[in-house]
This record gives structure tokens, sequence and C-alpha cells, in this order.
């Protein structure tokens, strides 16, 4: 069902009597992914390949980033993911979780 926009995909009844649903909405239009731009890296750890610390940065950075992707796509399937939500598990992949010591609490 379309609405305005926005795609209910599925609807859950719980075991508890109440429901959810899964909906989809889509990007506004003035979503910073649409901007225009020359696209050019703000690069703020920037570093060639001269550095010999270019390596293993390349290597905690690609980590970082396939664990923002799988956060972000339930893993792989949800191919119809958030950017912004990619962003935010990118940064928690960089830099840890947003805890006094960034490692994960649980109550």
């Amino acid at each position: 069902m379309k609405k305005r926009g926005r795609t209910l995909n599925k609807m859950y009844r719980l075991p508890d009597g109440s429901g959810c649903a899964l909906v989809s909405f889509p990007l506004p239009k003035s979503h910073w992914l649409y901007k225009n731009g020359t696209n050019e890296s703000p690069m703020p750890f920037r570093m060639g390949t001269s550095d010999r610390r270019r390596k293993a940065w390349t290597k905690k950075i690609y980590e970082a980033g396939k664990f923002a992707i799988r956060a972000a796509t339930q893993n792989g399937k949800d191919m119809e993911f958030d950017p912004d939500a990619l962003l935010q598990n990118f940064v928690v992949g960089l830099l840890g979780y947003h805890t006094p010591d960034g490692r994960r609490h649980y109550p």
C-alpha cells in the first residue's frame, strides 16, 4: 500500500495482541545525499602513500565501513537502507559506541 510516498511493506501481529508495521519513507529532496557539489573528500586524516601508518589505517577503516554497511542493511537483508544510519554506524565502527568508554553496555 502506498500513500504520500510511503510504502507499507509488512504488518505484524505480536504475541501480546498488539501490532507493528514496517514502513518505507523516501528521503526528502532536501536530504544531504542529493546535494550538488564537487564531491571532494574532506580528508580529515589525510596521509599519503609515503606515510607508514596508511596501510594499518586503511585496514581499520575498511573494517569500520563493513560494520556500518552490515548494521545499516541488517547483514545484507535490506538493501534499501538509510544513508544516515550508515554514517551513524560508520562513526561507531571507527570510534566505538556512544558510551563513556566506547564499549557497548547492557543494562
